[in-house]
């Protein structure tokens, strides 16, 4: 755990969730991780947004399979995909391009992600290093949600290089902010990376961000459904929303006041 680069962490208060949010989910999410690429059987670390388009690191035969795999649990667990948004890394995108055949979608439901919210948590140094090094990352993140890989420091920008906790969750909360806001009872696809997929889900369901990686891991070509479309506990349905209130909110962790 003796990384150089964390600090202590500080004991945070207790609010409502997704302050920024609307007071419930309207629509259904299908996470999906990508399937196998080369990256994964050279057991390399690849997160710089400059590789994005290396056909390199393209999925293998297994991958494909496994993305063919996805769309048929996908469908057993009752989706009916309207729309597939993914990460523009070529990992993701080829994924992704698998599940719109399989789930019969037009190419004009298929939304590539070019604002970065769906790409892979940013490594900095650790890039194109091996894979062994998440391990450290992740006894980071248990001890201190702003603990970041080392950034590069020929960068012209060094702190852009590499990604904490926090970082994600402020890119989960503007991820489903703006879905929220685009679509209503509509089941949506996310294709994306291991620790974005993690942190999104726990930031949905309002816990400990810490225990990203223990409570939600993804393996690959894995599918998680998180539906928080459903009543609230106590049927108690608030005003502004025909839905109801977000029932997990009280009991969650608002990470957004963290500097």
């Amino acid at each position: 755990m003796g990384a150089a680069w964390s600090t202590c962490w500080r004991e945070q208060p207790r609010a409502e969730a997704f302050i920024a949010l609307p007071s419930r989910l309207h629509n259904r999410y299908f996470l999906v991780r990508h399937g196998e690429s080369q990256l994964e059987l050279e057991q390399m670390i690849l997160s710089d947004p400059s590789s994005k388009y290396d056909f390199n690191f393209s999925l293998t035969n297994r991958g494909r399979e496994q993305m063919r795999n996805a769309a048929f649990e996908i469908e057993r667990m009752g989706g009916s995909v309207s729309w597939i948004y993914t990460s523009n890394f070529q990992r993701a995108f080829q994924s992704a391009l698998i599940l719109r055949e399989e789930l019969g979608l037009l190419y004009s439901n298929f939304r590539t992600e070019f604002s970065g919210l769906l790409d892979p948590r940013k490594m900095g140094r650790l890039e194109r290093s091996k894979v062994d090094n998440w391990k450290t990352i992740w006894e980071e993140d248990q001890v201190d949600l702003h603990s970041a890989p080392p950034p590069v420091l020929s960068s012209l920008q060094p702190s852009a290089s590499t990604e904490s906790v926090i970082d994600l969750y402020r890119r989960a909360l503007e991820a489903f902010t703006r879905l929220e806001g685009s679509y209503y009872g509509q089941d949506i696809v996310l294709v994306s990376h291991q620790d974005t997929l993690s942190v999104f889900t726990a930031a949905l369901y309002g816990t400990d961000l810490r225990q990203h990686h223990v409570d939600y891991p993804y393996e690959l070509g894995q599918v998680k459904l998180v539906d928080l479309t459903k009543p609230p506990k106590n049927y108690e349905y608030d005003p502004r929303d025909l839905k109801g209130t977000y029932a997990p909110g009280d009991n969650a962790t608002s990470y957004l006041g963290l500097r």
